[in-house]
């Protein structure tokens, strides 16, 4: 698994580029990015100890390329959520299984 937003599909990576670099004096860290199938199901196997949910591996955005996740203060996720919104992106904030940290395309 990677952290590194340049993982991202590159017509995604200028938009996520672009809005974590804006939130980054106010605490958020890119956590994963980019997941093989394996690493999703490793993920997967390990969910009960997991606070957020998990997909089943093959149907996660992150094993194609278009989804990040980013920790920080709640009300900067919350924000950041809503403006990725605003620009057509999907913020698991919203999800039905909230995953505030969550953000795809």
């Amino acid at each position: 698994m990677g952290s590194r937003l340049q993982d991202l599909e590159p017509w995604l990576y200028q938009y996520a580029e672009y809005l974590v670099s804006q939130l980054e004096p106010y605490g958020v860290t890119v956590t994963s990015v980019y997941r093989s199938y394996t690493d999703q199901l490793e993920l997967y196997r390990r969910r009960a100890s997991n606070p957020y949910p998990v997909a089943v591996p093959g149907t996660s955005k992150h094993e194609l390329r278009r989804a990040w996740d980013m920790v920080g203060p709640d009300d900067v996720l919350a924000y950041a959520g809503h403006v990725w919104e605003s620009w057509g992106g999907r913020w698991g904030g919203s999800f039905h299984h909230i995953d505030p940290i969550h953000f795809e395309a």
